[in-house]
């Protein structure tokens, strides 16, 4: 058990498209509730842009343009279609991004406090956890349910540190989404661009963060 205080460091990450892989299973998620409820669906830039939001955000911006006739019921299909696809395919879809285990290992070691901040729900983040055995590693996940405002503000990240006992001047935080960097930005803590992910490199690097990573790898060396 490690006796947080003050002076602990702390490194918060994003979950999906920054510790497990999901991006085919999101896309596919999204093009099977499009399909089903619309018959039709959004280029994957559109898409990838919305990673990070909370589900029904994502919904919400990427229905502004289907015009006066859409409406709320279609939304509510979209997301009970989306969901359901999400659950019968997640366990088959999903994978730990290749030396995830092995950083956040390091870290714990070289005595880092190590964090979730997701805008994921709490059963599928934390089965998503548990599947790529990455739950053992973690002082604190923060989810959908746990703030009433979600990134790009900044209270999922600070009500990280706040669980933690962790000043903001000690924290990072890893993601792979515009979102994620807006959001660390704000609360006040280091900022690494995860270039693993799915968004494109010049979206994240508009958004000026303190580090970038090509590889998860490449975390021990900004952290050392």
């Amino acid at each position: 058990m490690h006796r947080h205080t003050k002076d602990q460091r702390a490194v918060l990450f994003d979950l999906d498209g920054t510790l497990i892989d999901t991006t085919s299973l999101i896309l596919a998620c999204f093009e099977y509730s499009w399909r089903t409820v619309a018959g039709q669906s959004h280029n994957r830039d559109a898409l990838i842009a919305t990673f990070g939001m909370p589900l029904r955000q994502a919904v919400t911006s990427l229905t502004a343009v289907q015009g006066c006739d859409w409406d709320e019921d279609k939304t509510e299909r979209l997301l009970s279609e989306y969901r359901s696809f999400n659950l019968a395919n997640h366990d088959s879809m999903v994978r730990e991004f290749p030396g995830a285990r092995r950083a956040m290992e390091k870290l714990k070691e070289r005595g880092y406090l190590v964090g979730v901040v997701s805008s994921k729900g709490r059963e599928l983040g934390r089965r998503g956890l548990e599947l790529c055995s990455l739950d053992c590693f973690l002082d604190v996940a923060i989810f959908l349910e746990d703030t009433d405002h979600h990134k790009p503000r900044p209270e999922p990240v600070l009500k990280a540190l706040e669980r933690l006992k962790a000043r903001p001047g000690l924290a990072a935080y890893v993601g792979d989404s515009r979102h994620d960097l807006i959001a660390g930005r704000a609360a006040g803590v280091r900022t690494v661009a995860a270039l693993w992910g799915p968004a494109p490199r010049e979206s994240l690097e508009q958004e000026h963060p303190d580090f970038s990573a090509e590889s998860i790898q490449d975390l021990l060396e900004i952290f050392d």
